[in-house]
């Protein structure tokens, strides 16, 4: 099959070296499992667990999760869905972002970023190509690996086969075994996207002036979230061990 490819030309400001892990599950709920990489096997997946680069997340049913990475990026993975980080890379002149979407719903919130550094931020899906200039996007793959993107801000040059077109904001696309098509605004579905991504904007820019208020802040809040895990974790097997 094709491959879909979102890439974000964006532009980001110097930015140190971005130390492991790149990003965290920022938040989460129901069952969610974490592929490490070069780990055997899926585990459940805890707030503020590391994503780093290889790593794979699924949501189970009626599950969702928040990806948070250093550059200021978000991802919500809704119930159903599965992603891969395939490169998790940033330095003071270059950032290099790009998943795999392999199945579900996601909203995906690319920072914004001034400075004259080249980036990237891409996102495969199994069926078509599309190269983004904008920010925030809903992607949709159902189980027969047909792609839906809906685009709520800047342009998008979509191929598929011999096809192509640019998207732009409050267009969307579909790429599937006909080829591609695209319609000129937004369909009911994604009109509600587009309403959701509206309604995190504000957490999500609150987030981001946290991180370059204060570089350590991805960091600190993983280490609060295992101390609690563990101290959880510690309180449990005390009571049991009373038993």
């Amino acid at each position: 099959m094709k491959k879909i490819l979102l890439a974000a030309a964006l532009f980001l400001p110097a930015l140190p070296l971005l130390a492991a892990p790149s990003g965290c599950l920022f938040d989460l709920g129901g069952t969610v499992e974490i592929h490490k990489a070069g780990a055997p096997g899926w585990t459940p997946a805890r707030k503020g667990d590391a994503l780093d680069q290889g790593d794979r997340v699924r949501t189970g049913e009626k599950a969702w999760c928040e990806l948070l990475l250093r550059d200021g990026s978000y991802v919500k993975l809704d119930a159903g869905s599965e992603t891969a980080a395939d490169e998790l890379k940033a330095s003071a002149g270059e950032r290099l972002l790009s998943f795999s979407f392999l199945r579900g719903k996601a909203l995906w919130m690319a920072a914004r970023l001034k400075a004259k550094a080249a980036s990237k931020f891409s996102v495969r899906t199994p069926s078509a190509v599309c190269a983004v200039r904008g920010t925030d996007f809903t992607i949709t793959v159902s189980t027969a690996g047909e792609t839906t993107v809906g685009l709520f801000e800047g342009t998008v040059a979509v191929g598929s086969g011999s096809q192509e077109t640019e998207l732009r904001g409050g267009q969307e696309a579909y790429a599937g075994p006909g080829g591609l098509t695209v319609e000129g605004r937004l369909s009911k579905f994604m009109k509600a996207e587009e309403r959701r991504c509206a309604r995190l904007r504000s957490r999500v820019a609150g987030l981001r002036r946290r991180l370059a208020e204060r570089e350590t802040f991805l960091d600190e809040y993983m280490a609060r979230q295992a101390k609690r895990l563990s101290d959880f974790d510690a309180r449990r097997a005390e009571k049991l061990g009373r038993k």
